[in-house]
């Protein structure tokens, strides 16, 4: 019997917290983009970049930029019935200016399925910091792929996004990013917590808090699947719980000061939603490191019910799966 769940910018900018995001004040050129509507393709095909979603700046060797979305939604144009799930992947990444790649890491990506009829609109949360190999003009944009089975038979199903979606780049000081390797991706069972994504953060400038996000590309292990196993028909998906977690520390790395977590989250990844991002920020300031030198920062994800859980790591075509970022302002 299936039981189920029990169901531009410069140092440094002011920050207002709108969700899990950061929000400052726009680069100089951003504009709302307006509507763009695409087709759903049967396998996940190349990134389109989303018309207006973008920044296009000059930037010195290792200059950072702080990037992430705002006001973006995907959402299905053509009616959807029960089990015309629709998986979307919006990622932000950046080039040169000329369209050209660059060596490396080149950005992050967010993904989730949408699941009709309750579902029409998917709200992705993107953020990364693009750091600059050489000194040069660099693009930097969003981008989308939508992909579903149900596209078979000559059937056709468009998407949209909603006009009003933004990309915003900023520049803090002391800004560090770091993403999951792909020997630490990990499945967690129902009832277990891992403690991942772990980096130490060294305050350096005179700015008064620090923001701290965690993002894990995490998937729910379905009976019988082929990306982790463990999954069984008694449970319909996962009920995850994810917090951050910032650990003060001396110089030479002994614990100091109390342990400080960010608010805790919930979310439930059902089978048809099959994956999901969850995002996390911790916000701190200088006082609640009591003198202490550095921080050693991690996400913690809790797998309260339901079949295991898939935390990914590593990059999909250079694209980071679970990242984190952190830097200072005031």
């Amino acid at each position: 019997m299936r039981t189920g769940i029990r169901r531009a910018i410069r140092l440094v900018l002011p920050l207002v917290v709108i969700g899990a995001g950061l929000l400052a004040v726009p680069a100089e050129g951003s504009v709302a983009a307006p509507e763009f509507r695409y087709e759903v393709t049967r396998n996940a095909g190349p990134y389109r970049e989303i018309p207006g979603v973008r920044q296009t700046f000059h930037a010195e060797a290792g200059a950072a930029s702080y990037l992430y979305t705002k006001n973006l939604s995907v959402a299905n144009v053509t009616p959807l019935a029960s089990g015309d799930n629709v998986g979307n992947t919006i990622a932000v990444y950046c080039h040169n200016a000329d369209g050209t790649p660059f060596a490396g890491e080149r950005g992050a990506y967010w993904a989730a399925n949408l699941v009709p009829p309750g579902e029409t609109q998917l709200t992705p949360t993107l953020r990364w910091l693009f750091v600059a190999p050489a000194g040069g003009d660099y693009t930097c944009v969003a981008a989308v792929t939508s992909y579903s089975t149900i596209i078979v038979d000559g059937r056709r199903v468009e998407m949209r996004i909603p006009a009003g979606a933004e990309l915003i780049r900023s520049e803090y000081p002391n800004t560090r990013r770091w993403t999951l390797p792909a020997e630490s991706e990990r499945i967690v069972n129902r009832g277990a917590t891992a403690t991942t994504l772990g980096f130490t953060f060294v305050p350096a400038t005179d700015a008064t808090k620090i923001a701290i996000t965690q993002d894990a590309a995490l998937t729910t292990c379905k009976a019988g699947s082929s990306i982790c196993p463990g999954g069984s028909p008694d449970y319909d998906g996962t009920s995850v719980r994810t917090w951050v977690e910032a650990q003060p520390q001396t110089a030479a790395g002994v614990a100091c000061g109390q342990l400080v977590r960010s608010p805790a989250a919930d979310r439930f990844i059902s089978t048809d939603k099959h994956h999901r991002t969850a995002t996390n920020t911790l916000y701190l300031t200088k006082d609640q490191l009591a003198g202490c030198a550095r921080i050693r920062v991690s996400l913690t994800i809790h797998n309260k019910d339901g079949n295991p859980v898939l935390i990914h790591a590593g990059h999909s075509s250079d694209l980071a799966r679970t990242h984190g970022v952190g830097f200072e302002y005031s």
